[in-house]
């Protein structure tokens, strides 16, 4: 379930192999997790006119003034660098390196007519969305000790238990804005009066209402007061009322133990 961000690499002919206006295209991942499409195009004489047709952003390289494929490089690498979606500096003599600045997963970058070579050095991982439609399907998790493990039965025709669909194996997706877990847990019985309640802390101070009202009702049955005895069985009733009133408030929440929903999200450690 890593995230990556794309990694490309692009190799530049001279200027004298390249004709005017001739582009190639270049994704990458905005902040927003949505890919931008861009067309890196060739300005030869410094006049030269944009493709045009195209719906992508127009990034101009302006390589009048230079002539070597070592050049060229260069000035396409600082063009693509200004852009807040990559970084790109030239590598080694005529290649440009060029990395996404948010990870995720975007269109391989491709040429169209410019003769330059470029190939994906390092496939951007991780989807907005995942893709998963029924996730309560094919998903199950647990945590044994600080570990968590989360289990998936998709799969395909396989025979590797690895890939195989119905068997359960580690799942292999890789969502940008993270996994909503839900769960329920039994709370740790209490055999000693020293033990802590395992309990939701939205229930800690009705437990006293609970404690209480056997207090006060324990107290009633043993008075020889009648006056004693009739109040402290109204006060019983009183926080009896309570801890009943909470079980109907936070009835859902009785047997959760760690006090509601939990949200696991990756670091961002762009």
């Amino acid at each position: 379930m890593a995230l990556a961000a794309e990694v490309t690499s692009v190799t530049c002919t001279a200027k004298s192999a390249i004709d005017a206006s001739e582009y190639f295209l270049l994704y990458g991942m905005g902040s927003d997790f949505e890919e931008n499409a861009y067309h890196v195009w060739i300005d030869k004489a410094g006049s030269d006119s944009e493709p045009s047709g195209l719906s992508s952003t127009g990034l101009e390289c302006d390589i009048s003034s230079v002539t070597s494929a070592a050049d060229v490089a260069g000035i396409v690498a600082g063009v693509i660098n200004g852009q807040t979606d990559f970084s790109a500096s030239v590598t080694s003599g005529s290649t440009i390196t060029v990395t996404n600045a948010v990870r995720g997963s975007v269109t391989d970058a491709s040429d169209v007519n410019t003769g330059f070579t470029i190939t994906t050095s390092t496939a951007g991982t991780g989807t907005k969305n995942s893709n998963y439609d029924y996730p309560e399907n094919k998903l199950s998790w647990f945590i044994n000790g600080e570990n968590l493990s989360i289990n998936t039965t998709k799969g395909t025709d396989s025979s590797s238990v690895h890939s195989k669909l119905g068997d359960l194996k580690a799942i292999d997706e890789s969502v940008i804005e993270g996994l909503v877990i839900h769960y329920y847990a039994e709370p740790t019985a209490v055999d000693d009066i020293t033990d802590s309640l395992d309990l939701d802390n939205s229930l800690h101070l009705y437990v006293v209402d609970y404690v209480k009202s056997r207090l006060f009702m324990d107290r009633a049955a043993q008075s020889n007061d009648a006056a004693v005895a009739t109040t402290s069985l109204n006060l019983g009733n009183v926080h009896e009322r309570k801890w009943k009133d909470a079980l109907v408030k936070f009835g859902t929440r009785k047997r959760e133990k760690v006090g509601g929903t939990r949200v696991l999200r990756p670091f961002d450690i762009r």
